[in-house]
C-alpha cells in the first residue's frame, strides 16, 4: 500500500485511540529510570573528567583509537587607556558612536521597565490590585508522586 492510499485508509477507519494502562504509575516509573541514568550519566561524566585530566596530565595525546584535538579559545579584552593614545581618531569615532547609542537609549526611557525595580517601588498586593497594570500567564505542570 502506498502513501496515499494509507491515508485515505487511516480516514475511513481511522487507528483506535491508545489507552495507557495506570498512566501515574508508569509516570512514577519513567521518572524513576530518569533518575537512575541521570546517575549514571553525572557518574560517566566525571570518569570522563579524569581521563582526560590523566591524559593531559601525562601528556598523552595519542593512543591507540584516538588522538587529543586542542582548541584554544582567546578572549580578547581592550585597554581603553592605550587604544586612546595609538589610535585617536578612531577613539573618538568609538566614542562618538557610543554616545549615540546612549541618546538613543534615552529617547526610549520608560518604554520598558524592569519588572524586579517595579516590585521593590511598589509592594506587591498594591500592585496586584491596581487593575491592568500587571498581567499575569500561569503555566500549570503536573507531577506524580508516590502514594
Amino acid at each position: 500500500m502506498d502513501a496515499r492510499a494509507e491515508q485515505a485508509s487511516l480516514k475511513d477507519d481511522p487507528l483506535p485511540p491508545v489507552v495507557i494502562v495506570e498512566p501515574l504509575t508508569r509516570v512514577w516509573n519513567i521518572d524513576g529510570q530518569i533518575a537512575a541514568l541521570q546517575e549514571k550519566i553525572n557518574d560517566l561524566q566525571q570518569q570522563r573528567t579524569e581521563a582526560l585530566e590523566y591524559a593531559i596530565k601525562e601528556q598523552i595525546a595519542e593512543d591507540e583509537n584516538c588522538r587529543l584535538d586542542r582548541k584554544v579559545r582567546r578572549i580578547r579584552s581592550l585597554n581603553v587607556e592605550r587604544f586612546r593614545e595609538v589610535f585617536p581618531e578612531e577613539y573618538m569615532t568609538a566614542c562618538d558612536i557610543e554616545r549615540k547609542d546612549k541618546e538613543d537609549a534615552l529617547n526610549h526611557i520608560g518604554e520598558k521597565i524592569n519588572l524586579t525595580l517595579v516590585d521593590r517601588l511598589v509592594k506587591k498586593p498594591v500592585l496586584e490590585a491596581a487593575q491592568g497594570v500587571i498581567s499575569v500567564k500561569e503555566s500549570e505542570s503536573f507531577s506524580v508522586v508516590k502514594k
